[in-house]
């Protein structure tokens, strides 16, 4: 398990640097055997990277980190080890590539031996490095986004940019978590791997009142779809589409399904509730229902 995070301000303003210190170092609960974030400078539009092999909570009182000034958008990644030795820093995220794309993952993907192949030269050993190869291939006019979910086996959450197409933030989806709050008061968008995270760095907070669920003041929480791709641009959402795995496989949902239907205690709305999940969340508000809260 790995986490991911970052952000992108539409507008003039940019993010209060101790709240994205926070939920950097908040994110750390998801890996602490490497850390880093990248960006592209504004002034010079190359590809910024600053990644080692300590925790975020290490990482920030680096001179790298004091001395930042943030930019408009960045990408962050807190590393739990599984493929390639943190020692190896090219193992740790944001991978990169020469001509300044950048990746940050979380996930497995089990056929990187067999996207590289035997004789293609790798620059480290993490599965994640198969992303950043089919992202910056050469594809003549082809979607990179299906080649990923047409050719890659397992699950990711991807968040991406690149200095040749500065203006742009991609975010991946394939069983792997990407949560997204807007604030529309700022007009900053931040994406996370845990929405409570986001919530106590950012301290946002639920309103209520009769009852009702009266949101969450200037913040606007959107989860991102499984097996979607999000492109992100100055002028907000630039495209938001389905991809269908080559190996996917269509299941017909009303025989398999066994859950109920049932009022969230949150939010009051009408949400489905599988009894034997690890995990449910309200379909409409996104807060995690346990099932000591049914009962409350």
């Amino acid at each position: 398990m790995c986490g991911i995070m970052g952000y992108y301000a539409f507008g003039k303003t940019i993010p209060d640097k101790k709240k994205i210190e926070n939920m950097f170092v908040l994110l750390e609960t998801r890996g602490r055997d490497a850390s880093g974030f990248a960006f592209i400078d504004q002034k010079t539009n190359k590809l910024k990277v600053t990644k080692a092999a300590k925790p975020a909570s290490d990482l920030v009182r680096s001179k790298s980190w004091k001395s930042l000034v943030l930019t408009n958008k960045m990408i962050f990644h807190t590393r739990m080890k599984t493929q390639g030795e943190p020692s190896n820093n090219m193992n740790n995220h944001p991978l990169f590539t020469k001509q300044g794309l950048a990746i940050v993952h979380n996930g497995m993907i089990y056929n990187d031996k067999e996207i590289f192949g035997r004789k293609q030269k790798r620059d480290a050993e993490v599965d994640s490095e198969a992303i950043l190869a089919l992202l910056s291939a050469k594809t003549k006019g082809k979607d990179r986004i299906k080649n990923i979910f047409n050719r890659l086996e397992g699950a990711f959450a991807v968040a991406s940019i690149d200095q040749s197409d500065p203006e742009r933030l991609l975010l991946i989806k394939k069983d792997n978590p990407i949560e997204l709050y807007y604030n529309s008061k700022d007009d900053i968008l931040y994406f996370c791997s845990e929405r409570e995270i986001m919530q106590k760095a950012l301290q946002i907070t639920s309103f209520r009142k009769r009852g009702f669920g009266l949101g969450e003041n200037d913040y606007f929480y959107f989860d991102m779809e499984n097996n979607h791709a999000l492109i992100i641009n100055s002028d907000g959402v630039e495209s938001y589409k389905k991809y269908y795995p080559k190996n996917f496989i269509w299941w017909d949902y009303q025989e398999i399904d066994d859950s109920d239907i049932i009022e969230c205690p949150f939010c009051s709305g009408t949400t489905s509730y599988r009894w034997e999940s690890l995990t449910n969340r309200c379909e409409h508000c996104g807060q995690i229902i346990s099932e000591e809260d049914l009962y409350v």
